[in-house]
């Protein structure tokens, strides 16, 4: 900025200092006025220029005059001696004494115009310095893109030209939420955790990433056209490294779904990571909510067996599933919970099984996400995200089922699974085999899966025919052909409440048998 001293050192001018200021002011502007109440014409850090045609030496409104110019905070003030007074007048060297207002003569032979023009020079030096050295910048910043140079080195010059303190967050909707992944030297002293003034310049259209800036003075036109090419280079930079990170996120997707699906060995994650061992339990765990939701979750920044994740399933309702592995203790499933429902996602979380039977756990969590709402309106905020377990949402069934360890290591039968099998008879999942040389009772394999789903299908349904046979695909006359083949081969009526209520029942408890 154009000082006050450079301009008293211009020999042409005459210019003479009678009373100082603590610092040497910044100039901003000349103003020339002969007005009494300036103040709220200026902007600050004005030399105002004036001949005090409208006082008198002695004059008590001189000290009314200085106060309002000291609280418009101007740069000094240029008396013109020769014209209304001869000398400046002691009640105004007095008043710019108490409030340590610069107060400069201008002597006779110097007219304000060649004053003003003097400032304006100086003004327009500065500001090409300015623009020389926003160049600089921008071609240093340049150069460090073109060189692969790192964040910590663009943000330094970023600060070197605008003498701001600043920092790169990752994530998060505003300042102070996401994760600081460089900064300069003094950026965490000066936010001091609240992060109300900082200013934030985003990355992306999608604000995945920001340049925070400290508070400070306002910034300039140069200084913020350095701040807008820094985050073109460091939008650059970024853009490559979530390039690379897509990539990774979908090999590890990849991955995720086979394990899920028991298609590979666990042994296959040290491929992706050498230092992985899958060992001891783990729990598959399906999450839902909004798509653009379970896409920011998905973008997590993970660690270890934490980057075992899906990318999110979108539906037509605007609803997204994704999926996780998770190790099956307690600590690592709270962890995927609050992460979950930090960003308003909704968490079945399956049963624990071992590497190479996980599908046991996937198919334990999808049976219950039929629970979780459908309705996309109900996935705004603020809300209490749902949690189900697979372990908590069949007690009956577990009963039945029984096959928990004794105390003597040994393992109950379960109870329930013959009474399943004696209630579906030829639909059962393990059919029976023939017995004294009779005929064959088991079902060819896809008639025996169509007449499961139809039967499932109709109990969901509540013995509805019509909206059965709409999800089906089917005629009603196929459904009823079916439903006839269903009732002779379980020997039980579909229309009775009581033969529903227990072939349910008997299909329930094979699924969760089938899910351990």
């Amino acid at each position: 900025m154009a000082t006050l001293s450079q301009l008293l050192t211009d020999p042409t001018l005459g210019l003479r200092l009678v009373q100082s200021a603590p610092e040497d002011p910044q100039l901003s502007w000349v103003s020339t006025t002969e007005l009494l109440q300036l103040a709220d014409y200026l902007e600050g850090g004005e030399l105002v220029l004036t001949t005090g045609v409208s006082l008198s030496a002695d004059d008590s409104r001189w000290r009314d005059f200085v106060a309002g110019l000291s609280r418009a905070r101007i740069a000094a003030i240029g008396f013109g001696v020769g014209v209304a007074h001869e000398r400046i007048p002691a009640p105004l060297v007095a008043a710019a004494s108490d409030y340590r207002l610069a107060l400069v003569e201008v002597p006779p032979p110097t007219p304000f115009i060649a004053v003003s023009k003097a400032a304006s020079n100086l003004l327009r030096a500065d500001e090409m310095r300015s623009a020389r050295q926003a160049l600089q910048a921008h071609q240093r910043l340049i150069e460090g893109a073109r060189s692969s140079a790192d964040t910590a080195s663009v943000l330094a010059s970023i600060a070197q030209a605008t003498g701001r303190q600043l920092a790169l967050q990752i994530g998060g909707a505003a300042a102070g939420e996401g994760v600081i992944t460089a900064s300069t030297a003094g950026f965490a002293a000066l936010v001091d955790r609240d992060h109300s003034a900082v200013e934030s310049v985003p990355l992306d259209d999608e604000q995945r990433a920001r340049i925070l800036v400290a508070p400070g003075a306002p910034l300039g036109p140069e200084a913020q056209a350095v701040v807008a090419a820094g985050a073109m280079v460091l939008g650059m930079n970024f853009r490559g490294d979530l390039a690379g990170r897509e990539d990774e996120q979908e090999r590890w997707s990849r991955l995720t779904l086979a394990l899920l699906r028991d298609e590979v060995d666990a042994a296959a994650a040290r491929i992706f990571d050498p230092a992985m061992a899958l060992s001891g339990k783990f729990r598959a765990l399906a999450v839902q909510g909004a798509s653009e939701q379970v896409a920011r979750w998905r973008r997590a920044p993970r660690q270890g067996v934490e980057r075992l994740v899906t990318a999110g399933a979108p539906r037509e309702d605007g609803l997204s599933l994704a999926w996780q592995l998770c190790p099956a203790n307690e600590a690592a499933v709270a962890a995927a919970q609050g992460l979950a429902a930090a960003h308003d996602l909704d968490l079945v979380v399956g049963r624990a099984a071992d590497p190479g039977r996980l599908s046991l756990s996937r198919n334990s969590a999808a049976a219950l996400t039929g629970s979780l709402s459908r309705t996309t309106a109900l996935y705004t905020s603020p809300r209490v995200p749902l949690v189900l377990r697979a372990e908590h949402a069949t007690p009956l069934l577990e009963a039945l089922l029984g096959g928990e360890p004794a105390s003597d290591g040994t393992t109950h039968s379960p109870a329930g699974l013959p009474a399943a099998a004696a209630v579906l008879g030829p639909l059962a999942l393990e059919q029976p085999a023939p017995s004294n040389g009779g005929a064959d009772p088991r079902l060819q394999r896809d008639e025996h899966r169509t007449l499961r789903t139809t039967l499932r299908t109709l109990l969901e349904h509540h013995g509805q025919r019509t909206p059965t046979a709409a999800q089906l695909g089917v005629h009603r006359n196929t459904l009823r052909d079916r439903i006839g083949r269903i009732e002779q081969l379980t020997r039980r009526s579909l229309d009775d409440p009581d033969a529903r209520a227990e072939i349910w029942l008997a299909l329930r408890v094979e699924e969760q048998r089938v899910a351990r």
